[in-house]
């Protein structure tokens, strides 16, 4: 009973010790894998790692190459998604199911922060209510870059200024200032007037700018070339090289622990390139028609989850900044991921069917959101409403009709 007891420990205690290296190892973006094998071989006698920096610099040929590759190296910061991410653990999401919702909403927050998904959906996607999936979202209030998860510029004031330590006082003035903003100037004669549009002030708008301010260098995980055949590449280049030094017989269970640690970080890095070859083989095929020239099809991490047998916040992890390099350009894997609009039909291709009747459009009358509404209806022969379409094209960033007649009239 003792020694079954006793393994049942170990192998307790071994898979924990697997899981704690593993998520952070699928996580980390490739070009950090170097640094983090150099601090685990730093307190492990029986790892050892040849650097894939020092390749690649004795590759580039020249001195400007090579200050230049240290210069881009330095500029990478971490992403918007990746600090959201970061946070969507217990106290704040401290359930399976608030996790899984706080990971829907995530999907859909864009490049400036703010939330764009459909409260209802993201409901049906994770079986629960319209109320639970909102609540989880106003938590996101606490989040940051603050101002995160908000559906506009005044809920993403009100969610900053709930991080805010002030008076009531003040507090329920600045609410009443972020809610008229367009008439602020009526209540100049107010005593805490100037206090209040001081914290207004330093508002973040939108909630992500400081991770649109910063130039960062992209290194691709994959490169996909389309042409007779298929191919898709890892990017070895990054890849640190291990070895395990060889195991000296001892008893020392601290020694032995030491042992098998750098054993699993040799297997888990295997395992990331594995799992990540695997996910991007599914996400080709899946979206083989993008690399050809073709729209987005509607695909979901839950599908994928399914299909490469992990949970879904396992892909959601493994997705994070990381980067495919082809033809078109060069994409996140977070990308490829897009919400139906119907079965075959993705919100991506809407927004770059919408995108290029703009572009195409009369400047003398140009398209109104509901001469966008039908149009799309026509060709893809489905109903619509004008919110939708409106909200995709703010997400677009492109001016109402009215706006962009008179940008026109400028610049003709």
């Amino acid at each position: 009973m003792s020694s079954t007891f006793n393994l049942f420990t170990t192998q307790k205690q071994s898979l924990q010790l697997s899981l704690k290296l593993w998520l952070p190892l699928l996580q980390a973006q490739v070009q950090d894998l170097e640094a983090i094998f150099k601090e685990h071989s730093f307190d492990n006698p029986f790892l050892e790692y040849k650097s894939s920096f020092e390749s690649n610099y004795s590759s580039l040929s020249t001195s400007d190459n090579k200050s230049s590759f240290i210069e881009n190296m330095s500029l990478y910061k971490e992403s918007l998604y990746d600090t959201v991410l970061n946070q969507l653990d217990a106290p704040l999401f401290p359930t399976p199911s608030s996790q899984k919702v706080a990971h829907e909403i995530l999907q859909n927050i864009n490049s400036d922060g703010y939330f764009e998904g459909d409260i209802e959906q993201i409901a049906i996607t994770c079986n629960t209510t319209n109320q639970f999936v909102e609540s989880v979202r106003q938590r996101f209030s606490y989040l940051e870059p603050s101002g995160i998860g908000s559906l506009d510029m005044i809920e993403s004031f009100e969610f900053q200024l709930s991080q805010l330590f002030i008076d009531d006082e003040l507090n329920l003035f600045v609410q009443k200032i972020i809610q008229n903003l367009k008439q602020i100037d009526k209540y100049h004669k107010h005593h805490r007037f100037m206090e209040a549009t001081e914290i207004v002030k330093r508002f973040k708008y939108p909630p992500a700018i400081d991770f649109q301010e910063d130039s960062t260098y992209i290194v691709p995980d994959f490169f996909v070339d389309v042409g007779d055949d298929i191919s898709v590449k890892i990017n070895q280049s990054y890849y640190p090289d291990i070895v395990i030094k060889d195991p000296f017989k001892t008893k020392n269970s601290e020694l032995k622990d030491k042992l098998k640690e750098a054993r699993d970080l040799v297997n888990l890095l295997e395992l990331r390139k594995s799992t990540l070859y695997k996910l991007v083989l599914i996400i080709v095929e899946k979206q083989m028609g993008f690399f050809v020239g073709s729209e987005l099809k509607p695909m979901t991490m839950a599908q994928v989850a399914d299909e490469i047998g992990f949970e879904e916040s396992t892909i959601s992890r493994a997705v994070s900044n990381k980067y495919i390099k082809c033809e078109r350009g060069m994409f996140s894997l977070k990308s490829f991921f897009t919400n139906a609009v119907s079965k075959n039909l993705s919100s991506a291709e809407i927004k770059n069917y919408i995108q290029n009747l703009i572009e195409n459009e009369n400047h003398e009358e140009p398209l109104t959101d509901q001469d966008l509404v039908d149009m799309v209806m026509q060709r893809y022969n489905m109903q619509m409403v004008r919110r939708t379409i409106t909200k995709y094209r703010k997400l677009l960033n492109v001016p109402s009709s009215k706006e962009r007649k008179k940008i026109y009239k400028v610049r003709d």
